[in-house]
């Protein structure tokens, strides 16, 4: 793999340039080399992977799959586009060995966030990665679980993407978070939380309207809020000790910025239709506080009656 590297330098700069340079035919045609070894390199992974099992993604491979999470969403070439959604299919679902866990991750790193770049790729490339990177720790779990100091690089990870600029990346973030949480990845919800309310909690700027989705604390908000909509919705027919205060912080913004508030009463509707069913039950972990809020805010307060 390493003499394969330095064959795709050409590629650098419109898939992780400091400046977006679009990534187009001439760069994608078959003509170009560096594409026809990606597309090589590609299939040969495809057949590893397929023949010889699990733990064979050794360290030196993963910084090829930087450039296979890059161009999966490509649409210019389909050829190219299919053997990179299934490549990155089949190595996902690899069991990896411990010394490939952070190789995998900074792979992931390369494309979703450097501060050396100021634009690198696209947000679709992004959400490609971060996809790959829920597959990946959902496949490698016990391997995670002994190494925290990689699971706290995930989390701050997807923190950091929850302050996108792009609403898609944000979403993408939220929804890695509230799977991963639900396998117990992350020790302490509580934490992951509070860090989520301090974020909520970002005052918006003086004049800001609902309607406002440019500025950066509105971003942070949202990614924060769409995390909590998430972990919420994680758990769709139990109620466990955390969730009842959650709801009660995500009612409060039920008004305001119409995409945040749009978000919080699309996951509270999935929560009563979850948990309509069994709700005799359920209501008994709310105090009557809770009860009464959400009596309120809900669009149906016969439901909490």
């Amino acid at each position: 793999m390493k003499a394969v590297m330095p064959m795709l330098t050409s590629l650098d700069e419109g898939l992780f340039g400091t400046e977006w340079v679009v990534v187009n035919k001439l760069t994608l045609s078959d003509d170009n080399d560096a594409i026809k070894v990606v597309k090589t390199v590609t299939s040969w992974l495809m057949c590893i992977t397929a023949m010889h099992g699990h733990g064979k993604l050794v360290p030196s491979w993963f910084p090829f799959i930087s450039y296979v999470i890059a161009l999966e969403p490509n649409e210019v070439d389909q050829d190219l586009k299919h053997l990179c959604t299934k490549t990155l299919a089949s190595v996902s679902r690899e069991s990896l060995p411990e010394v490939s866990l952070r190789p995998a991750l900074e792979a992931v790193k390369k494309v979703v966030v450097s501060e050396e770049r100021t634009v690198g790729c696209t947000w679709k490339a992004k959400c490609t990665a971060l996809v790959y990177l829920q597959v990946m720790s959902f496949t490698n779990l016990y391997m995670l679980r002994s190494n925290q100091e990689i699971v706290s690089e995930i989390k701050s990870l997807l923190v950091t993407c929850l302050e996108s600029p792009q609403v898609e990346v944000r979403q993408t973030a939220a929804m890695t978070i509230g799977g991963l949480m639900k396998t117990s990845l992350f020790n302490d919800i509580n934490e992951v939380l509070n860090q989520l309310k301090d974020m909520a909690r970002t005052p918006l700027p003086k004049g800001t309207k609902k309607s406002q989705t440019d500025i950066r604390e509105i971003w942070i908000r949202h990614g924060a809020i769409t995390a909590m909509c998430a972990l919420v919705e994680s758990f769709p027919y139990s109620i466990p000790e955390w969730l009842p205060e959650t709801l009660v912080f995500l009612a409060r913004y039920t008004r305001g910025n119409v995409m945040i508030a749009n978000g919080v009463k699309k996951s509270m509707s999935n929560f009563k239709r979850t948990h309509l069913d069994s709700w005799e039950e359920h209501k008994g972990k709310f105090t009557e506080e809770q009860l009464i809020v959400l009596q309120d805010l809900l669009v149906s307060p016969n439901y909490y009656a």
